[in-house]
């Protein structure tokens, strides 16, 4: 309480091309998780419980096509659970829904620019904030503390300005699809009996933002 904080000249704890290198490595770090590869089926990650919105798990039973399960009932019944919900029936229905939304979509593409100045002009402020945050760290270097402190608090406006822009850029990009996403996809419809079980999810990942599924209805949030 009532504590003033006073910039001023002192001797730095770490030299300031160190501090700036580490900073452009922190800036530019992302951790991704490395999770389990699914391998029951291609629709993993997307489909929910229709009751509580817990994923659903592909099982797998030998001489049987297997069912989906609620994991939510199964680990501690909190769920009167999803139904008897086949799983080639699903995936089957899915596949089909798949390609009549891919299909409405391309004649709805057909029509519309393919251009989005929004997100076009998105992408270019973007690369604003990032050749600004380069530049600012770009000529630090032999800075004293106060000029650091002054770029620390700058680089943390911008990025946390650049996040923002970023994540725009990713909510209008569901509506938009290049054209070699929609070539690819194209493919992947046109071929599914003899693509790869990767290439299945591609396309649902694609296409598909969740699915919420009982016995007795199904619900799915597409991305285009």
């Amino acid at each position: 309480k009532d504590q003033i904080l006073v910039i001023a000249p002192h001797e730095a704890l770490i030299p300031s091309d160190v501090w700036l290198k580490c900073r452009k490595k922190l800036m530019a770090n992302k951790t991704f998780q490395q999770g389990r590869k699914p391998k029951n089926t291609w629709l993993a990650g997307k489909v929910k419980c229709g009751r509580c919105g817990y994923a659903l798990k592909a099982t797998h039973v030998p001489n049987s096509p297997g069912y989906f399960r609620c994991t939510k009932r199964t680990e501690n019944k909190g769920c009167p659970g999803c139904g008897k919900i086949h799983k080639t029936e699903l995936e089957e229905f899915i596949f089909n829904a798949m390609r009549a939304r891919f299909k409405n979509f391309q004649v709805r593409h057909d029509r519309e620019e393919k251009a989005n100045p929004k997100l076009t002009a998105y992408q270019i402020e973007l690369a604003q904030v990032e050749t600004e945050i380069e530049k600012l760290l770009d000529t630090l270097t032999g800075a004293n503390a106060t000029l650091l402190a002054y770029a620390n608090k700058k680089i943390e406006e911008l990025d946390t300005r650049r996040q923002t822009i970023s994540k725009a850029i990713a909510e209008l990009s569901v509506e938009t699809m290049s054209p070699q996403k929609e070539q690819e996809l194209s493919y992947y419809l046109d071929h599914w009996d003899s693509i790869e079980f990767d290439d299945k999810r591609k396309a649902a990942d694609g296409l598909i933002i969740s699915i919420k599924a009982t016995s007795d209805h199904v619900q799915v949030e597409w991305k285009i």
